[in-house]
């Protein structure tokens, strides 16, 4: 069962070429993820994937940045076989013109989340122990 979310879509552009693309996305109708999972162990490019696997290449392939192009430019939006089924609405243009949200950063990797040093006091305390008790409910 691949795990590849690259080699899925690749399978897809393969089975379904009139409406995926890698070099030019077309804007897929709006259901169309629900014809994928009701395909998935039917169909042969599907037989072996989950509806997960299908999701997650669905949400790589609509969040890359030529597909979100192809959403602003606006149009007709395609169905499996090709044909066009449905329109691209102003909001949704105006949605994929939007520059996507930056996943926050690890805190390993944050500045911010490093450990602060307590600044040294002039006068020092002596017996401060800092604690948290917690209690089973």
């Amino acid at each position: 069962m691949p795990d590849n979310t690259n080699s899925i879509l690749d399978r897809l552009c393969a089975a379904f070429p009139a409406c995926f693309s890698r070099s030019a996305p077309k804007p897929l109708k709006i259901g169309l993820g629900e014809e994928l999972l009701a395909l998935a162990g039917v169909h042969p490019a599907l037989a072996d994937l989950t509806r997960t696997q299908i999701r997650r290449a669905l949400k790589v392939y609509t969040g890359s940045p030529a597909y979100r192009k192809g959403l602003a430019r606006g149009g007709p939006r395609y169905g499996l076989d090709g044909q066009p089924a449905g329109e691209i609405t102003p909001e949704q243009q105006v949605i994929a013109r939007m520059p996507r949200p930056k996943p926050p950063a690890s805190p390993a990797t944050s500045p911010a989340s490093e450990p602060k040093t307590p600044e040294p006091s002039t006068t020092p305390t002596t017996g401060y122990l800092k604690m948290t008790l917690k209690r089973r409910v």
